[in-house]
């Protein structure tokens, strides 16, 4: 199979295609030929050297894939062949095949693209566990969200705003409009001094 391998740390250009060994659906995996594959700020900090739990050069680097499953390891059961899904993959998704753990796996819907579904499982995970599992936001509450406008925060948008919160969100001017598109309630300028002065 082709992967995209980082061959040593640096600039864009140390990424190369090459052949690699077709991974095998071990006990309580999934295997899935990935059809796009999510580029996430763990990735570009491996790629330069500067992300400590990175696969070491030549690696593999990708932290999500959406494809279609391709065949299931032993004790895997809710999936299906040629299903399609979405995967978290803790590096090694720039690749065509992928196997990942049947936990990191969730179906992915038809009415999302599967460049839609690669983007879903870093950012939407990380704002979920955030704001609900540690956060604990219940509808109706006031959620400050710096970065809004990255993966992130437009994730951590929509889920505040689906689960009844109102949104403060930090951005640089250029971008307010767009954060208001994705839901933010009051953007924020954190480019000036006393921007904390609009909050409640």
């Amino acid at each position: 199979m082709r992967a995209v391998v980082i061959t040593k740390h640096g600039s864009p250009d140390v990424l190369k295609v090459e052949e690699r060994p077709s991974p095998v659906a071990t006990s309580g995996q999934v295997l899935v030929k990935a059809e796009a594959a999510g580029i996430n700020f763990a990735d570009l900090m491996a790629r330069v050297g500067l992300y400590p739990s990175a696969p070491k050069p030549p690696g593999v680097v990708g932290y999500e894939v959406a494809g279609t499953v391709t065949a299931l390891g032993d004790g895997v059961e809710g999936f299906k062949e040629g299903q399609r899904v979405i995967a978290g993959t803790r590096f090694g998704g720039y690749a065509e095949e992928v196997a990942a753990n049947a936990g990191d796996v969730i179906p992915l819907p038809d009415s999302m693209s599967f460049e839609e579904g690669a983007a879903v499982p870093v950012n939407y995970l990380t704002a979920w566990l955030g704001l609900v599992r540690f956060g604990n936001l219940w509808k109706g509450e006031r959620v400050l969200l710096h970065a809004a406008a990255g993966g992130v925060g437009i994730a951590a948008t929509q889920i505040a705003k689906r689960l009844g919160g109102e949104v403060w969100g930090t951005s640089s001017p250029g971008k307010h409009d767009a954060i208001r598109g994705f839901g933010v309630d009051h953007p924020l300028d954190y480019t000036s001094s006393g921007w904390e002065q609009g909050l409640p």
